[in-house]
């Protein structure tokens, strides 16, 4: 297995928190590469297997950098994923990545939910029933 496997395969998994199970897509500090592209690939897969409107996930994008082709990337990600999802959030996004985020959850037609640290995310997904 090649390093950026393993790495993305770290950042992307199911937590336990306050008795939730919540996949945890962790691309803090990360740029635009292969990291990245396997961590949404592992997602997607871990996202389908589950039933339709099960998950709750958090996506920490602390200090990550996204270009044109993150945001192509994940509109197809959140489009893909939106008949399973329960509900989403994502912490780490100020400025013009708010931009980014928003016409991400047009394209996938549900809302996401914006939180200044993970663990304020990871406290609301707790929280929905």
């Amino acid at each position: 297995m090649t390093d950026y496997v393993e790495e993305a395969e770290s950042r992307v998994r199911f937590i336990q928190h306050r008795g939730k199970s919540i996949l945890l897509q962790d691309y803090s500090n990360l740029q635009p590469g292969m990291v990245f592209e396997e961590g949404v690939r592992i997602a997607m897969k871990l996202i389908s297997s589950q039933p339709p409107k099960s998950v709750l996930t958090v996506v920490d994008a602390t200090n990550a950098v996204f270009d044109s082709g993150v945001l192509v990337t994940l509109k197809a990600f959140v489009k893909h994923n939106t008949p399973y999802m329960k509900c989403t959030a994502v912490s780490g996004i100020k400025g013009l990545k708010e931009v980014g985020l928003m016409a991400v959850a047009r394209v996938a037609g549900r809302p996401i939910h914006t939180f200044d640290t993970r663990e304020k995310a990871l406290d609301f997904l707790a929280g929905q029933e």
